[in-house]
């Protein structure tokens, strides 16, 4: 279901505290995903970014919980380095790459619904590419609306919150790498991975939060963004008990890119 800019409200704009900005995120969410969500049931998780809210859905878009991740205004964001994945140049408008560049007002609404955009066309590429990552269902200028992973309204733990058996361990360790060898085949590093970005729910690793993923031919330091990956991946296996070498895994995938 497309988005409707002129139902949208501008959170960029508004002077509102955390708590009432949740509020009006909620209502938000509700008006700008009317074909999808029925209800708002709880808070999944409420990052530095976004907040990511538990949905049940209506009836005829199925059974599953969905979650609606809804981007909070830039000035409650602590992500502070948007200048790598949000880049004026590719900006047709000379104006509007004239005002992110300068972070005029207009300029910072506009990286706002950028980063949104980048984060929704990438997720669908990795969903259809057969990458583990959730379903994604629709999008406004405030948030990402996805499938929710878990066991009914229990959203699944952070890889960083469970402790797998031996053969756990090297299973999930295989299907992590097989979707970052799929975002390489994509052109992307993710650029900010580790075990606190991807879930884990009944043997199955999910990868998750990917607006700062990263064109391979795009940015100079794609390797060292990779590698990064990598340490942060083979750091949280061999807590697990594996043996395991960043270089020489991360060099072998890395052959991958042509």
């Amino acid at each position: 279901m497309p988005y409707r800019d002129d139902r949208d409200i501008d959170l960029t704009e508004v002077n509102f505290t955390r708590g009432m900005l949740a509020g009006l995120e909620q209502c938000v969410l509700l008006d700008a995903f009317s074909g999808y969500v029925s209800a708002v049931e709880g808070v999944v998780n409420d990052g530095k970014e976004a907040t990511v809210y538990r949905c049940r859905p209506k009836p005829e878009v199925g059974n599953g919980y969905l979650a609606a991740k809804m981007y909070r205004a830039r000035k409650f964001r602590a992500f502070g380095n948007d200048a790598r994945y949000v880049d004026p140049s590719r900006v047709r408008d000379r104006r509007l790459a004239k005002a992110i560049k300068q972070r005029s007002r207009k300029g910072r609404r506009v990286s706002h619904r950028m980063w949104i955009d980048h984060e929704w066309q990438v997720l669908n590429l990795l969903y259809e590419s057969g990458a583990s990552v959730p379903k994604p269902y629709a999008r406004c200028n405030e948030g990402i609306l996805m499938e929710l992973i878990g066991d009914g309204a229990r959203a699944a733990p952070m890889l960083v919150h469970v402790q797998l058996t031996p053969d756990e361990a090297k299973a999930t360790f295989r299907a992590v790498l097989r979707d970052m060898e799929i975002l390489l085949d994509c052109g992307l590093v993710h650029g900010d991975l580790s075990a606190f970005n991807i879930l884990y729910e009944k043997g199955r690793p999910t990868i998750i939060d990917l607006p700062q993923a990263v064109e391979v031919d795009a940015v100079a330091d794609a390797w060292l963004l990779f590698y990064r990956d990598m340490e942060n991946i083979c750091s949280y296996f061999r807590r697990q008990g594996m043996i395991l070498d960043t270089l020489d895994t991360a060099t072998r995938l890395w052959s991958r890119v042509r």
